[in-house]
């Protein structure tokens, strides 16, 4: 009887194992493209606006190191480097807003 028991829990156990994984699926949604990007950006800030995220970025920034121009990366390179250095420059959000807005615009696609 104790045979039949360790026999049953170790083919259980084996085929348990031994199943199909379920797939994992990546719950990230797609990044936005480029021109959306830009698109959305342009429809919350004016001209204005975005040469204040100049002013803004040029007297932050480069208080710790030289400028990157804005064209020397990708719109999603600065969209990582911006969230990460908006708080170490501790830009409020609607300064932040403005750098993004200004350096996206001029950014390469």
């Amino acid at each position: 009887m104790k045979l039949t028991s360790y026999i049953i829990i170790g083919l259980s156990a084996t085929l348990f194992a031994c199943t199909a994984k379920k797939a994992t699926t990546s719950s990230k949604a797609p990044a936005p493209a480029a021109s959306d990007i830009v698109a959305e950006i342009d429809s919350k800030y004016t001209a204005a606006q975005k040469e204040e995220g100049k002013i803004i970025w040029q007297a932050n920034c480069q208080k710790c190191h030289k400028l990157y121009e804005p064209q020397s990366h990708t719109i999603a390179k600065w969209e990582k480097i911006l969230v990460r250095m908006s708080k170490k420059a501790k830009l409020n959000d609607v300064d932040a807003g403005k750098v993004r807005a200004y350096v996206l615009t001029h950014a390469t696609s």
